[in-house]
């Protein structure tokens, strides 16, 4: 009897291990704010993006990680040409995944601060980066997260980018990981809430595989030729949605 118990006592948590392993990360909600190391910069700007949407209207907002975030170091040039008059609230985070920006539009209550006429999104490229989830479960985190916004900004628009190419080539195993999460993402768009948008095509050379350093000077971020390029994308949304 006591080996049996025993061997069931086993199965129990192996069968618990399993379902925990096999959930999706990249759909569930978690706060960045206990983050450690270099991540510790996440509490402190969080906060002041809250004061923002706090303080004042807000029509267009930026979601996303490293990439979204650099708007303000590597894109400063763009961003205060294309941005500076305009009611934007940035919330990128350096290292995020899809399951931040879902804490960020579900439960940060940053949302019920804001009646923004735009989002830009652009998420993912992380979740596969830090081997945390695999393409088609990344692909499920940004589907909750337009289903969220949606839910909790009808009246907004949504603008959803591929995720950026990253990588020397096709033969880079992170670009392979990102093009495969790019096949689902116009799927996700229906072209009257969410619209599909992408600069890949220009953030690469002629032969549509080769990215250099002068759009991605490390290969992953854009450097300021790139954010120009993706200013100029936004900005018919923005005429259309923000400034009719």
């Amino acid at each position: 009897m006591k080996k049996f118990l025993t061997s069931c006592l086993a199965l129990f948590v192996l069968g618990l291990c399993t379902a925990l392993y096999a959930e999706n990360l990249a759909v569930q909600s978690i706060s960045g704010l206990d983050e450690t190391g270099w991540r510790s910069f996440w509490k402190p700007r969080f906060e002041q993006k809250f004061k923002q949407a706090e303080s004042g209207p807000i029509d267009i907002v930026f979601l996303g990680d490293s990439i979204t975030n650099f708007w303000e170091t590597n894109g400063a040039e763009a961003y205060k040409k294309w941005y500076a008059d305009r009611k934007v609230l940035n919330l990128g985070f350096s290292g995020d995944r899809t399951q931040q920006t879902i804490w960020i539009v579900k439960d940060s209550g940053i949302l019920e601060k804001i009646d923004p006429k735009l989002f830009v999104l652009m998420i993912g490229t992380n979740n596969v980066g830090w081997h945390e989830t695999d393409p088609a479960q990344t692909l499920e985190g940004i589907q909750t997260i337009l289903k969220i916004v949606r839910e909790k900004k009808p009246n907004a628009k949504i603008v959803l980018f591929e995720v950026f190419p990253r990588g020397a080539n096709n033969q880079d195993g992170m670009r392979q990981l990102v093009n495969e999460i790019n096949k689902g993402i116009p799927a996700l768009c229906d072209g009257q809430n969410i619209f599909f948008a992408s600069i890949n095509g220009k953030l690469l050379e002629a032969d549509g595989e080769t990215l250099t350093r002068d759009t991605m000077p490390d290969l992953l971020h854009p450097g300021p030729k790139g954010y120009e390029f993706w200013a100029e994308a936004i900005e018919p949304y923005i005429k259309k949605f923000v400034e009719k």
